[in-house]
């Protein structure tokens, strides 16, 4: 393993001789926050020893909250901050009110998108699987091959006594010294029915990689617009203005071009040569949606691979796009996250994917 600093490689030994303990350049810290409706939110803090800094959220659903590198932040945050789980409002749109943002909120496991009722149940927005707290939380820090890796893993359980029992087995694992992180989720149906089951990735990105230089770079076939207002929207979907008083809520629904089932998306700004890229598998996450909110104080760009839209579970089932889990399934989605910080890996980035 190689972690560099000012310009210095250190291996294992390096570190361990200029510094004791490895933590005090990559490592793993873990506490509470103690105020407000933040209060009682469990966070995992990880530094990866590249200049990356990213938060996991035990109290929420084990998503990914405030990440930054080199103390320029990546993820948007709202002013909502870390809400603990116990303020979740279940009704129609009472998700927002919790929703501070963060680089990964997880949407599902029953709904996604519009809130509604369907088949006498109450669908709030976005479901409920962000808003449940993780169990069997576990952090691993090990050595194999010369390089250093922090793994963390837990479940979240969405159930319903007399009905469904959905599970999630999520696992981030990243090397020291790279600014990746990886997530390797699974997925379970522990009832004993066939289940409707949804699921999406809500990736927020914030400025300064949006900004109006910024660009949403995709293979897409096609690219629908939600609604009308995304329709007549005056800028191109794959660019961004600048904060914007009254801008509304627009989202395009892309079909991804894929290559062996892998799909790549981007949002880059060569302007300050930074971006943002996922990768995963078109198999898995079907259905892309990009979101955009560049309002005043929100912010945010939203790219969101999941296995259907968010239009809501009434209107997937009826145009055929709702997915279902079989009883003792297991349904498995793996994604890569990457951090581009210099220009060289802007242009090795787009010539690789042929952007």
């Amino acid at each position: 393993m190689s972690i560099k600093l000012m310009g210095k490689d250190y291996s294992k030994r390096d570190l361990m001789t200029y510094f004791g303990d490895c933590s005090s350049v990559a490592g793993v810290r873990r506490y509470s926050l103690s105020e407000g409706k933040s209060k009682g939110c469990n966070i995992i803090e990880i530094t990866t020893g590249s200049g990356l800094i990213f938060e996991i959220n035990e109290t929420r659903g084990m998503d990914l909250g405030r990440c930054s590198y080199k103390s320029v932040p990546i993820a948007y945050q709202g002013y909502n901050k870390e809400v603990h789980s116990s303020y979740y409002e279940t009704f129609a749109d009472g998700w927002l009110r919790s929703f501070g943002g963060g680089l990964l909120v997880s949407c599902g496991l029953k709904s996604i998108g519009t809130p509604e009722e369907d088949k006498n149940e109450d669908l709030p927005l976005h479901g409920r699987i962000s808003n449940i707290p993780a169990e069997r939380v576990n952090i691993e820090e090990y050595w194999k091959d010369g390089n250093l890796y922090f793994k963390i893993s837990g479940k979240v359980r969405e159930s319903k006594a007399l009905n469904y029992n959905l599970e999630l087995k999520r696992t981030i694992l990243v090397k020291a010294g790279t600014n990746k992180i990886i997530i390797d989720d699974v997925v379970e149906n522990l009832g004993f029915s066939e289940e409707e089951f949804m699921l999406l990735y809500h990736f927020n990105i914030g400025h300064p990689i949006l900004d109006k230089a910024a660009q949403l770079l995709t293979h897409s076939k096609e690219v629908l617009p939600r609604d009308k207002d995304a329709e007549n929207q005056s800028e191109a979907y794959d660019s961004y203005l600048q904060p914007t008083k009254d801008y509304k809520d627009i989202v395009y629904y892309h079909n991804l071009e894929d290559d062996n089932d892998i799909c790549t998306v981007a949002i880059i700004n060569e302007e300050i040569n930074m971006g943002i890229t996922l990768k995963f598998n078109k198999s898995e996450l079907d259905c892309f949606t990009q979101w955009k909110f560049t309002g005043l104080g929100n912010y945010v760009a939203g790219i969101e691979p999941g296995n259907a839209r968010v239009n809501g579970r009434s209107v997937e089932r009826k145009e055929g796009r709702l997915k279902t889990i079989k009883e003792n399934e297991e349904k498995y989605f793996h994604m890569e996250i990457d951090i581009l910080t210099l220009k060289g890996e802007i242009d090795s980035y787009k010539n690789k994917y042929i952007f």
